[in-house]
């Protein structure tokens, strides 16, 4: 599909465009620099939306408010206007004047308006950063953690909470998981929202709930255990600027929703209700619980919670299906039942497990 871009406006909102400039995708890198060549006559044009897109970007990711956006927004359509206003005047001012000042003249209106524009950005953008806030556990360890709005957040084992203070009673609730935790969410009485960043592009967000959040290198998911959440893959232009949603779920109690790792028009979201949702939360009340889980699976829970590198001597052996609980402090609990139900032999050297059959 061909692409039209007459103004500043319309280079500034495309992501692809924004891609490019920050270097994000080889794909749009290509067509970029074949439109260029392609389109000399927007070369200027396309300079100044890159230095627009740059100084907006020039700090550290920072997520401004809905009505920081706004104002931000306003001031960049005022400064286009302002800007495509003065080069008018400027093209007829230049035709009474000697050809050879008019590309300067030109040059330099265009840059004042940038220069003008960036400026404003940058006081408008560049806070003074609030202190961050982080909880962290260690391999097999479980952490009870309050909120500064009452919201109560309980971390598994080998996972990181954090957020920035102080809160106000106005914009989002926002932290960042790494890792899994299980939060019961505090209703404010302005339905404040509560969203929980899990990657760059993957979010949870919701009013009054309870929920289990993962985050492990494997799967970005959450299971709701009561009240409603969305589950969103976004694409964030200008570091949060504007932001694009491209695949979003809203579950409802007994739901689980899980991304598939993919970006762009490929990604998905797996939405279903499993059988047993005691399972993702089992770590809350000192168990490790599986379900009808492989020991693939079983193996990967070893790896994420106690820091485990798990090995099968043989394939076949991950395939096996197990269904049963044990202490979530008492690791070993789980290698004895193992061994006996399977009759499997599991070796540990260090934080090395071997699982093998067992020698008759």
């Amino acid at each position: 599909m061909e692409r039209h871009y007459r103004t500043l406006h319309d280079f500034v909102l495309d992501p692809s465009f924004c891609n490019w400039v920050l270097g994000r995708e080889d794909d749009d890198t290509l067509y970029w620099q074949a439109y260029k060549t392609e389109n000399p006559d927007k070369v200027e044009q396309i300079e100044q939306a890159k230095a627009l897109v740059l100084a907006m970007v020039s700090q550290d990711n920072k997520t401004l408010l809905p009505a920081e956006k706004a104002v931000v927004w306003g001031e960049i359509q005022h400064r286009i206007s302002t800007s495509e206003s003065s080069e008018i005047e400027t093209s007829a001012l230049v035709r009474k004047i000697n050809p050879i000042w008019s590309k300067a003249l030109r040059l330099a209106a265009s840059f004042v308006g940038i220069i003008m524009l960036s400026v404003a950005i940058y006081y408008m953008v560049v806070k003074e950063q609030g202190e961050t806030v982080q909880y962290a556990t260690i391999y097999g360890q479980v952490k009870r953690v309050l909120l500064p709005d009452g919201s109560e957040v309980i971390l598994n084992a080998n996972s990181t909470l954090s957020f920035k203070k102080p809160w106000n009673s106005e914009s989002t609730r926002e932290v960042e998981l790494k890792g899994e935790a299980f939060f019961k969410v505090s209703r404010q009485a302005n339905n404040q929202k509560f969203k929980v960043k899990l990657q760059d592009n993957v979010s949870i967000e919701v009013l009054g709930t309870q929920f289990t959040a993962t985050q492990r290198s494997h799967v970005s998911r959450v299971v709701l255990k009561e009240g409603k959440v969305n589950f969103s893959i976004t694409n964030d232009i200008l570091h949060g600027l504007f932001t694009e949603t491209i695949k979003q779920e809203t579950l409802k109690p007994g739901e689980l929703a899980a991304w598939n790792g993919q970006s762009g028009s490929q990604a998905e979201i797996e939405k279903r209700t499993p059988a047993h949702l005691e399972v993702f939360e089992a770590f809350q009340h000192n168990k490790l619980m599986f379900a009808d889980a492989s020991l693939m699976e079983v193996a990967r829970v070893l790896e994420d919670v106690y820091g485990f590198e798990v090995t099968f001597s043989n394939n076949d052996l991950m395939k096996r299906r197990y269904t049963g609980s044990v202490p979530h402090d008492k690791v070993e609990v789980l290698f004895i039942a193992l061994e006996k139900l399977f009759d499997l032999e599991i070796i540990q050297a260090g934080n090395q497990l071997e699982i093998k059959k067992a020698l008759m």
